[in-house]
């Protein structure tokens, strides 16, 4: 399991070294068992008595007694640059 309460801003393309970080705090509740190459991101709460399966990715808050999993579908989008 890897837990992230930070991630890095992202505004315009100056180098993101100089552009800092945006942190929030993570909660995880009691009773929760997490599989192998789970990642938690910032600013995430996960409720008591959850199973979140192995390589999720959690950006968002998970309600107590949850069985979470992800679907394995790639998604990809541009980066649209603007001047």
């Amino acid at each position: 399991m890897t837990v992230y309460d930070h991630n890095h801003r992202f505004s315009g393309f100056s180098r993101l070294a100089e552009q800092g970080y945006k942190s929030a705090s993570i909660k995880i509740g009691d009773n929760c068992w997490l599989g192998t190459n789970v990642v938690v991101l910032k600013g995430v709460t996960i409720g008591d008595g959850c199973v979140v399966g192995a390589n999720v990715v959690v950006a968002r808050d998970i309600p107590p007694d949850s069985i979470v999993t992800q679907s394995r579908d790639l998604n990809i989008a541009p980066i649209i640059r603007t001047n």
